[in-house]
C-alpha cells in the first residue's frame, strides 16, 4: 500500500494483515450488504457502536489507546463501502484494493454514513485473501509454539506444508501457499498426513474396523468438526453398510480410470525407451560408417603416394638406362678407334706407349654401369611387385568397404522406418491420453484456457517449448513457466485458434450453454481474436458460421437462432442494436434463467444477418485512443446467440446458448496516461475485471459465497460460470519486454482460471410426444 499524504505515519499493511480475522465468509449481515448493495442502518447489528456525527465519533475515538490500530468499515448512505483504520488519533480510508493507498478520512463523511468497528476487519481480510499482490503471510503468527492449532506435514512433491486449524462454523484446516500468498484449505488426501488427523483416524477405525477408506474418514471428521465420537455417531446413524457400499463403488470406478491412465503412461514410457535405444543404435552405425569412410580415404591417399613413387622410379630407371646406353656407345666408339690405330700401326711403324691404361678404365666403367643397371632393374621389379600386391589388397578393401556401406544404408533405412513407426505409435498414445484428459476435464467442468501471443516486431520475452507451456523470466530474473490447455505462438493463424474451440462451440446446438471469453491487457489482440477483420474473421464469426452449418446438416431438426449484442460501459448495460431505446438495461432472475429486460434480440438466418449485427455493434461500441492502443475498447462486449431446436420426428426440444465475450483491456493508468473521461472508464474496467478475478478465486476455493453481483459483468456471466455451462477463455498476451509485468499478471490470471471446476454441464432438453 502507498504512503498516506498526512504528516503522521500511515498504517502498516503488515500489521493490518496480522490484525485481520480469518473467519470464512464473514458475518451474514455483511454478506447481505454485499449482495443487495444497500447501505446499513445506523444500528449495532453491524458489529459495534456507531456515531451520528463527527463530534460523537471523536468522543468514541478518545477511548482508543494511541499505539493501537483499529480497523473499521465505513458505510455511506449512497451505498459506498470503504475499509478504514484508526491510529494515533488519525483515521484513514482505503479507496480501492488496486491502488493500495491509505488516504485521510474526509470529515464531511461522518454525516453521510456510519462507521462500524468489527466488520471492517473482516472486509480487509476478505480482500487480502483474494489479492495476489498483498502479502498475507503474517495473518497468522507461525512458529511460536504457543498455538496447538498450528502444525506441519510432509507432502511428496511440495515438501513441508504449514497448517493452521481455523475455527469457523466448523473447524477447517488451512495451509499457507507461497506462490498464491494466501491460506488455502488443505485437500483431504493431504490432510491425512497431519499429526492431528493421523491421531484421530485409528480411534474411528477401532470403533468401525471394516471402514478402510481414510479419505471418507477425513471427510466425516471435517463434517463433525474433528470430533471422532460425533463422526462415529453420524456414520452409525446413516447406516455403515451404505457407507461401505458407496465407498466400494467409488473405489472401483476410480481404480478403473487410474489403471487405464497407468497403462497408457506405461506404453508411452516403453515407446520412449525404444526410441532412445534405436537412436543410440543409429548413432553407433553412423559412427562405424564414418570410421570406414576415413579408412577408405586413408587407403586412397596411400595408393596415390605409391603411384607417384612408382612414376618417379620409372622416370629415374629410364634416365639411368639412357645414360648407360650412351656410355656403352661411347665405350664401343673408343674401342673401335683403338682398333683402327692398332691396324695402322702394323703398316706404319709407330711408337706405341706400353700398357693399355685407357682400355682398362673404359672396361671398368662399363662394368660399373652394367652393375648399376642391374640393381635398378631389380629394384624396379621389386617395386612393381609391391605395387601390384598393394593394389590387390586395396581393391579387396574397397570391395569390402562398399559392401559394408550398403549394409549400413540398409540398416539405416530399416532403423529410420522403425523409428518412424515408433513415433507414430507414440503420437497415437499421446493423442489417446490427451482425449482421456479432455474427457476428465469435461467431467470435472474445468474452464478451458487457451493462451495466444500477439505478433510483434520487438524482442520476444516469451518462449514456447511445446503446445501447452509458456516460459518467461520475471523482473527479478527468476525463470517461471505457465501451463494451459493450448498455447499459440505469434505465428498462429485464426484458423488454428478456432479449431481447438470448435468442439466446445458446437455443443451449444446440442442443448448446452457455452461461453467463450477473451482476457488480456489493452492492445494484446483480444478484439482481433474474437472479432477479427472482414477478410480474416475471428472466433465470433467463425463460430456462428459453424453453427449455421451444423443446423443445416441436421435435416430432422428445425433450429431458430436469435442474436443480441450488448456492452457493459461504466457499470451500465447498453443495447448496441437499439442505441435510441432504453439507455440503461436491467438484469432480472426468472427461475434459473438470467434475463436482460428490453434487450433487442434479432432472428438470424444467414451470415449476412450476422454481419449486419456485428457492423452495427462495432459502430456503436465505445472506443478511445490511449498511449497503449490507438483504438482501445472502453467497454466489455457480449454477443449472445440463443439456439432453439425442435425434433420434427419426436417433437422434443433443445435449447442452448453461445455467449462470446470480448473484455476491455486491463490497463495501468501510468502507462496508458488516461485522463478525464478515459480515466473514469479505466477505473470502471479495472473494477469489473477485479470482480471477475474474485469470482474465479471464490469458485477455485469452493467459497460459500460467490460475489457475482459485485459488477454488472460478473452478474451477466453468472449463468456461464455458475456450473451449468461449458466455458473457455482466451488469454491474450504481448511479447514486448516493456509489457512484461502486465503479461505475467495476465498469465497468472489465466492459470488461476484454469483451476476452476464448474462441474459437469447440463443439457437442456424437453421430451416431446412425437407425431
Amino acid at each position: 500500500m502507498g504512503s498516506s499524504p498526512s504528516k503522521n505515519a500511515s498504517p502498516n499493511p503488515q500489521t493490518a494483515r496480522q490484525t485481520a480475522s480469518r473467519n470464512e465468509g464473514g458475518s451474514p449481515e455483511r454478506q447481505s450488504r454485499t449482495s443487495t448493495g444497500a447501505a446499513p442502518r445506523r444500528s449495532s447489528i453491524w458489529g459495534g457502536p456507531v456515531a451520528a456525527n463527527a463530534t460523537e465519533q471523536a468522543a468514541m475515538d478518545s477511548h482508543i489507546p494511541a499505539e493501537e490500530i483499529v480497523f473499521e468499515t465505513y458505510y455511506g448512505d449512497n451505498g459506498d463501502t470503504f475499509v478504514c483504520c484508526f491510529q494515533n488519533g488519525q483515521r484513514y480510508y482505503l479507496n480501492s484494493w488496486d491502488d493500495r493507498e491509505w488516504r485521510p478520512f474526509p470529515p464531511q463523511w461522518y454525516s453521510k454514513g456510519c462507521i462500524s468497528r468489527d466488520s471492517g476487519n473482516q472486509a480487509l481480510e476478505d480482500h487480502a485473501a483474494t489479492t495476489d499482490d498483498i502479502d498475507v503471510s503474517a495473518g497468522l503468527q507461525l512458529g511460536t509454539g504457543e498455538d496447538d492449532r498450528e502444525g506441519t506435514f510432509e507432502h511428496p512433491t511440495r515438501g513441508t506444508l504449514t497448517t493452521y486449524m481455523v475455527e469457523e462454523k466448523r473447524n477447517v484446516m488451512y495451509f499457507y501457499e507461497e506462490d498464491e500468498q494466501m491460506w488455502i484449505k488443505v485437500p483431504a488426501a493431504w490432510e491425512m498426513e497431519s499429526d492431528l488427523v493421523r491421531s484421530l483416524i485409528p480411534t474411528i477405525q477401532d470403533a468401525l474396523p471394516d471402514w478402510k477408506d481414510q479419505i471418507d474418514i477425513v471427510a466425516a471428521l471435517r463434517q463433525s468438526s474433528y470430533d471422532p465420537d460425533d463422526a462415529i455417531t453420524s456414520i452409525m446413524a446413516i447406516g455403515f453398510d451404505d457407507v461401505l457400499l458407496m465407498e466400494n463403488m467409488g473405489r472401483d470406478s476410480g481404480d478403473k480410470g487410474k489403471n487405464l491412465l497407468k497403462d497408457k503412461n506405461r506404453k508411452i514410457t516403453e515407446l520412449e525407451q525404444k526410441i532412445t535405444q534405436l537412436e543410440r543404435q543409429n548413432r553407433e552405425i553412423i559412427k562405424d560408417k564414418d570410421t570406414l569412410t576415413g579408412e577408405r580415404d586413408s587407403l586412397k591417399t596411400e595408393l596415390k603416394e605409391s603411384n607417384n613413387k612408382l612414376s618417379s622410379l620409372a622416370v629415374e630407371t629410364k634416365t639411368t638406362k639412357q645414360k648407360a646406353a650412351a656410355d656403352r656407345r661411347a665405350s664401343l666408339s673408343r674401342e673401335k678407334s683403338l682398333m683402327n690405330i692398332k691396324e695402322k700401326a702394323v703398316v706404319v711403324p709407330v711408337a706405341i706407349p706400353e700398357g693399355p691404361v685407357f682400355d682398362n678404365k673404359a672396361k671398368e666403367l662399363v662394368k660399373a654401369i652394367d652393375a648399376n643397371v642391374k640393381i635398378v632393374d631389380k629394384q624396379h621389379l621389386q617395386l612393381k611387385e609391391q605395387v601390384t600386391n598393394e593394389l590387390g589388397g586395396l581393391k579387396t578393401l574397397i570391395v569390402e568397404l562398399v559392401s559394408r556401406i550398403n549394409d549400413l544404408k540398409r540398416a539405416d533405412k530399416s532403423v529410420a522406418e522403425e523409428v518412424k513407426e515408433v513415433r507414430a505409435l507414440y503420437r497415437k498414445e499421446k493423442l489417446q491420453r490427451t482425449i482421456l484428459y479432455n474427457q476428465l476435464q469435461e467431467i470435472r467442468g474445468n474452464i478451458r484456457v487457451f493462451c495466444r501471443c500477439r505478433p510483434d516486431k520487438t524482442e520476444n520475452c516469451l518462449k514456447f517449448p511445446n503446445n501447452e507451456d509458456i516460459v518467461t523470466t520475471n523482473p527479478q530474473g527468476k525463470k517461471i513457466s505457465f501451463q494451459f490447455d493450448k498455447t499459440y505462438s505469434p505465428s498462429a493463424t485464426q484458423e488454428e485458434v478456432f479449431a481447438d474451440t470448435l468442439p466446445i462451440i458446437t455443443s451449444s446446438v446440442d442443448g448446452y450453454n457455452v461461453c467463450i471469453i477473451a482476457y488480456g491487457q489493452t492492445g494484446s489482440g483480444k478484439t482481433y481474436t474474437m472479432m477479427g477483420p472482414t477478410d480474416n474473421p475471428g472466433v465470433n464469426i467463425r463460430a456462428i458460421k459453424e453453427l449455421f452449418g451444423v443446423c443445416n446438416d441436421r435435416e430432422k431438426m428445425k433450429y431458430t437462432l436469435k442474436a443480441s449484442l450488448m456492452e457493459v460501459y461504466n457499470e451500465t448495460i447498453h443495447d448496441l442494436l437499439n442505441m435510441g431505446g432504453n439507455d440503461k438495461l436491467q438484469i432480472q432472475i426468472r427461475g434459473k434463467q438470467l434475463v436482460v429486460l428490453n434487450l433487442t434480440s434479432s432472428e438470424v438466418n444467414s451470415m449476412e444477418d450476422i454481419q449486419k449485427i456485428v457492423d452495427e455493434g462495432n459502430k456503436n461500441r465505445t472506443t478511445a485512443q490511449t498511449k497503449m492502443n490507438f483504438n482501445s475498447s472502453r467497454s466489455h462486449l457480449l454477443m449472445r446467440i440463443s439456439i432453439e431446436g425442435r425434433d420434427q420426428v419426436t417433437g422434443s426440444m433443445v435449447t442452448g446458448s453461445l455467449t462470446l465475450v470480448d473484455l476491455a483491456g486491463s490497463e495501468r493508468v501510468g502507462k496508458t496516461e488516461a485522463q478525464g473521461q478515459t480515466l473514469v472508464e479505466a477505473a470502471a474496467i479495472n473494477k469489473s475485471l477485479t470482480s471477475l478475478g474474485l469470482v474465479f478465486t471464490s469458485l477455485r476455493t469452493n467459497a460459500m459465497h460467490i460475489p457475482y453481483r459485485n459488477s454488472k459483468l460478473t452478474h451477466l456471466l453468472q449463468p456461464s460460470l455458475g456450473g451449468d455451462a461449458k466455458a473457455a477463455m482466451f488469454i491474450n498476451v504481448s511479447p514486448d519486454p516493456n509489457n512484461l509485468s502486465e503479461t505475467i499478471s495476465t498469465l497468472q490470471f489465466g492459470s488461476n482460471a484454469r483451476q476452476v471446476q464448474l462441474g459437469k454441464a447440463t443439457q437442456h432438453t424437453t421430451p416431446g410426444g412425437g407425431k
